[in-house]
């Protein structure tokens, strides 16, 4: 009973790094009137997918990463970021928890701080 309760809080943080979550932040993110910041969203995204589809890695560690990254640049918040990046840990753990290939889940974090660096540098020359 207790490790299946584990198993399903671990499958409900990796859940932060999922698609579907992902497209609830863009909607979220298109509320804001604020071109320049849904941009880093959308090519951040669409960069990430790119390099996993190339390069077998994990999803989750990478797209909460680039949620992680963003959000916490928007709201520019000490306190918001400190539980982003506990929920972020969270994440991680659970992916290796529940035997995620290791190598898969670095190559998605690489791949999430690679696809933000270039959205966020793209973004402000766009827009800046």
């Amino acid at each position: 009973m207790k490790k299946s309760w584990i198993k399903e809080f671990a499958r409900d943080f990796i859940a932060l790094g999922s698609i579907p979550f992902f497209i609830l932040v863009l909607v979220r993110v298109s509320i804001l009137s604020k071109p320049y910041f849904l941009s880093q969203f959308m090519i951040s995204g669409v960069l990430f997918i790119l390099l996993i589809k190339l390069f077998k890695a994990n999803l989750y560690s990478g797209f909460g990463l680039v949620m992680l990254i963003f959000t916490s640049l928007y709201y520019n918040d000490l306190q918001f970021a400190i539980f982003a990046i506990l929920a972020y840990i969270c994440l991680i753990v659970s992916l290796i928890y529940l035997d995620n290939d290791k190598k898969e889940i670095l190559k998605g974090v690489l791949f999430g701080i690679l696809s933000s660096l270039i959205s966020y540098y793209a973004v402000q020359m766009i827009f800046f």
